[in-house]
């Protein structure tokens, strides 16, 4: 019944009997770069795998988040321009590559295509045998003396249950995490979120490659990016070229909404997607995300109509799409067994439990009205360590994506979408190992880990670094 008291009203719902879906080794919530990287890793270990994701397709922020600059990859430093990437995350680029839906390169980032991006996802679970569902919520966690054993999940037959061994959240929200137990945490001041945009008949300077790899230059040792290079070379098109000044001045006089960037990528001469909205809110409020969707739907055009009046090459310039989905850059995080901090990432610290790396710059968003770029920190490659992915207190529980658990400056760099492959596959392996053995995520031996991981092509220290492909422009 209804009960008015208190500050909201509540509903008791009756107890009932709840179908069983699957029963499998390893669960991973949510299908984006680090649920395709744990669900894949974890059946190419040998685990019987169940990935469910809310949305259509697979690939998040990837592909629903229209977010087509691969980042994370490269290291930004020269000379050396390495590639911190591999294992799950490297192979859905080199598919994505083979049929023209990605460049591959020694760029700071890399453009993609979705929609070749969505088939890849596809292709790499099913050939992986990982068992899928799409358009499915995982609600809450089914927890057993403080243990994770699977999740509730709502589908179109209604509520059922998935039973796990390990369940691995790649949420991004942390989801799982936060309804498991008390090991999460979110900040008082978020980055703001961004709906991208693809702008069509577009007409860019014809005499410079597009595709051809941005290189920003900075090195060879790690530091601060700040003017002129953070404004001449954030941008990976240079063939699109914009008066920021004039801009930031338009801005003043109310005349445009905030904006960050702005920052332009596409793989076709034509087509320029754009990243610039800046939308403050909270994304785990519902409330909060759905003015969020309405708003940037709203500045998107506006911008469009500026970039169209003002903007050499864009006069004649149609809004094709905006994303299906609002890009989120950080909401709850992880408390785990390790916090990375920014000052791990500035010092490249070592951990003698590294999974994965990370060499995206420390690149937070500000929060408050703020337009145009703002500085970051580039960091040598680093590692980051499996105790990360695993909570405090709660067992059958891993976390990978951009809800491990990590300061915000840390946040800045690892919520990049390679990155989030990255952690993804290790604790995909993890949970699969874990199942095997019978023991803990905390209690897997990461020696093993580690050399699993190798065997999948991942590159887990700094030793494991190789050349990015050279592209000569």
């Amino acid at each position: 019944m209804a009960d008015g008291a208190g500050t909201a009203a509540t509903y008791d719902e009756p107890a009932r009997r709840v179908p069983v879906l699957a029963d499998v080794d390893v669960l991973v919530v949510g299908g984006g770069p680090a649920g395709v990287g744990a669900a894949v890793g974890a059946a190419r270990t040998g685990a019987r795998t169940f990935l469910v994701e809310q949305g259509g397709a697979f690939g998040g922020m990837w592909t629903s988040g229209l977010v087509i600059t691969l980042g994370g990859f490269n290291s930004w430093l020269l000379p050396d321009r390495v590639r911190c990437v591999d294992g799950v995350g490297g192979e859905w680029l080199r598919r994505a590559e083979a049929i023209g839906g990605a460049a591959n390169h020694d760029g700071f980032a890399l453009s993609s295509d979705p929609e070749k991006m969505k088939l890849v996802a596809d292709q790499l679970l099913q050939d992986a045998g990982v068992d899928f569902l799409l358009h499915v919520l995982a609600t809450y966690p089914i927890v057993e003396d403080g243990t994770v054993t699977g999740c509730l999940v709502e589908t179109a037959d209604g509520r059922q249950a998935i039973r796990a061994g390990v369940t691995v959240d790649c949420t991004g929200n942390g989801d799982v995490v936060s309804r498991a137990g008390t090991d999460w945490a979110k900040g008082r001041t978020l980055q703001p979120m961004t709906m991208s945009m693809r702008i069509g008949n577009v007409h860019p300077i014809v005499e410079i490659d597009q595709a051809a790899p941005r290189r920003i230059p900075i090195g060879p040792g790690a530091g601060d990016l700040v003017e002129p290079a953070l404004g001449e070379y954030a941008s990976i098109r240079a063939d699109v070229p914009i008066d920021i000044p004039a801009m930031r001045e338009a801005r003043a006089r109310g005349e445009v909404p905030v904006f960050g960037g702005p920052w332009f990528g596409g793989l076709d001469k034509d087509v320029v997607w754009v990243n610039t909205t800046r939308i403050i809110g909270d994304a785990t409020d519902p409330r909060d995300l759905t003015r969020a969707e309405v708003q940037g739907r709203r500045d998107s055009r506006a911008l469009f109509e500026y970039f169209r009046a003002h903007v050499p090459g864009f006069g004649e310039g149609r809004l094709l799409q905006t994303s299906p989905q609002i890009g989120v850059r950080e909401t709850r995080r992880l408390e785990g067994a390790y916090m990375l901090t920014g000052d791990d990432v500035r010092t490249s610290a070592a951990f003698d439990d590294s999974v994965a790396l990370g060499c995206w710059p420390i690149d937070v968003h500000p929060a408050e009205g703020e337009v145009g770029s703002h500085a970051m920190f580039v960091p040598d490659p680093y590692g980051i360590p499996y105790r990360a992915l695993v909570p405090a207190r709660t067992d059958g529980l891993l976390a990978a994506g951009r809800c491990i658990s990590v300061d915000r400056e840390a946040l800045g760099s690892v919520r990049l979408g390679a990155t989030c492959t990255a952690t993804g596959h290790a604790a995909g392996v993890a949970a699969a190992l874990a199942a095997r053995h019978r023991v803990r995520p905390r209690d897997v031996d990461v020696h093993e880990l580690r050399e699993v991981l190798h065997r999948q092509r991942a590159l887990v220290t700094p030793d494991d670094l190789v050349p990015a492909p050279a592209t000569v422009s």
